[in-house]
């Protein structure tokens, strides 16, 4: 071992893809790594005694006095060089010289010697074999074009493409393509004997230079890559979607050759378009169930108002046919079908106003008040079905903030629900509507003793059209859900411990008065 490098580990050195080797200040070399086998042929011991000139070449020898002269001020050096090869041939070099300095004084140089013949390859294997278009663009047209524009007095390049928004024609029209790898060829049909003389503008339509000025705007901002989708065409005139990138080497200056990657997207985006087609068509489709939907709501919301307008008109003429009318009763028969026809039109309002999402209209009321209301408008009903109903009151009045009429067809369709389940069945039919206070908020119950449901069926209680009666449309439930999830709380179904079902809703928010 040298005394040179008495402090060297070969054992790092000699796995490092490189020459390194150290000569004295006579440049003479005094060690020399493992790669030396690899490059020139022979064992690294016998190139210890050479000169710089007899390793690195000639060229490179007649340079040594600048070289040690700024070695010797303790500089690095780097330089290109063609430095023969064991098989005869020239290799593109780079060389870097790094002073070894000992008490202020130079004692010899590191030679570092990277093949960029390797890299080269390494690069081309890249560019020619990956499955993203890659083009090789020359760049230097555009820089004198920017320096011209400088010289005339534009001092900020940036503005001046933003200002000259030609220039960029100009410029796409005379950058010389220098080289397009297999995939950018075959992306944009280009033959290897199209190659000589092609220049990007045949590429670029008219219209979309602002991209490559925007790609030429953040290459002179400092920025490190460039993303954006635009349009370009082919050789044959034909468009193609592309995602253009490009990624900016950090060094001085202007870069003269530009690496542009190009990534077809025609097909994603067609992809996307009959996506965006087909959303739309179920929108669509979703709108027309909607109203398929709305339809059945409405009428089976307003069925039960609609009943009750017959019934008070049939009583009104009764009252009116009578050897002498009663015109008082006939009077307030006609005063319920007017309140039950009133009734009909909120009802079709509120239900309208649900398929739209509309906000519902949220008023302050007196729960005691809405149930009162809701017992007036079931009793006929649950009468005419045998059923009695049983309402457990809060112990002091409450106020809620609802919509009172959607509240109420919430409990009108459980409690009227209730009663048609029990309507084949035996004994006393009790409809319980209990009103509870939890940290959830206000809690309504509707119990029944009748023959519960299903339990296996649970799940699609409250879906659209699902029903078990036979003369059912299976939307009352449905409404029920959509009413109560609007007002911030949820619903739920179970059977009762001993007979029957419990239907219960919450309502997120109470204040007692």
């Amino acid at each position: 071992m040298s005394p040179y490098m008495d402090h060297h580990d070969p054992a790092i050195s000699d796995r490092v893809p490189a020459l390194i080797s150290f000569f004295d200040v006579n440049n003479i070399c005094r060690y020399a790594n493992g790669f030396h086998r690899n490059w020139y042929g022979r064992e690294p011991q016998s190139q210890i005694g050479r000169s710089v000139g007899e390793l690195l070449g000639q060229d490179v020898a007649a340079k040594q006095p600048e070289h040690i002269s700024r070695l010797s001020l303790g500089e690095q050096v780097t330089f290109l060089a063609e430095i023969l090869h064991a098989d005869g041939t020239p290799h593109s070099a780079s060389v870097r010289y790094v002073p070894q300095i000992h008490n202020g004084k130079m004692t010899g140089f590191y030679a570092f010697v990277f093949d960029m013949d390797d890299q080269q390859y390494m690069f081309e294997s890249m560019f020619g074999a990956s499955a993203i278009g890659y083009w090789e663009l020359d760049f230097r047209g555009v820089k004198k074009s920017l320096e011209a524009i400088a010289l005339s007095g534009w001092h900020d390049p940036i503005q001046h493409l933003y200002d000259n928004p030609a220039f960029m024609r100009q410029a796409v029209d005379n950058v010389p393509v220098l080289n397009m790898n297999q995939k950018a060829r075959q992306l944009f049909g280009v033959e290897e004997s199209d190659m000589k003389g092609l220049m990007l503008g045949r590429f670029v339509p008219a219209g979309t230079e602002t991209v490559v000025a925007a790609n030429l705007v953040a290459y002179l901002k400092g920025e490190t890559n460039f993303e954006n989708e635009t349009v370009l065409r082919r050789l044959d005139g034909e468009p193609v979607e592309v995602l253009l990138t490009a990624s900016f080497p950090k060094k001085d200056g202007f870069c003269n050759t530009l690496t542009l990657g190009t990534v077809d997207t025609s097909y994603r985006n067609a992809q996307d378009r009959r996506l965006s087609r087909l959303e739309a068509e179920l929108a669509h489709s979703s709108r027309v169930s909607t109203l398929g939907q709305l339809a059945a709501s409405i009428a089976h919301e307003v069925n039960q108002p609609l009943g009750a307008v017959m019934t008070n008109g049939n009583a009104a003429l009764r009252w009116l046919n009578r050897g002498a009318p009663d015109l008082d009763e006939a009077k307030e028969a006609l005063k319920r079908v007017i309140a039950e026809a009133e009734r009909a039109a909120q009802i079709i309002d509120r239900t309208r106003s649900m398929a739209r999402k509309g906000e519902p209209k949220r008023v302050e009321c007196h729960l005691d008040d809405l149930l009162a209301d809701v017992e007036k408008l079931v009793h006929r009903e649950i009468s005419r079905l045998g059923c009695e109903l049983l309402v457990e009151r809060l112990p002091v009045d409450t106020c809620i903030t609802a919509d009172p009429i959607q509240i109420q067809q919430v409990l009108i369709n459980l409690i009227v629900n209730a009663a048609q389940a029990m309507r084949d069945q035996s004994g006393r039919r009790i409809i319980r509507l209990i009103c509870s206070a939890s940290a959830r908020g206000l809690i309504l119950q509707v119990r029944d003793n009748g023959p519960g449901f299903d339990t296996a069926n649970s799940d699609g209680l409250f879906d659209p059209f699902y029903t078990t009666k036979g003369d059912g449309m299976g939307i009352g439930l449905s409404v029920a859900r959509t009413i109560v999830e609007a007002h911030g709380g949820s619903i739920s179904a179970r059977l009762d411990e001993t007979r029957g079902s419990i239907f219960e809703f919450t309502l997120p928010t109470y204040t007692r008065v």
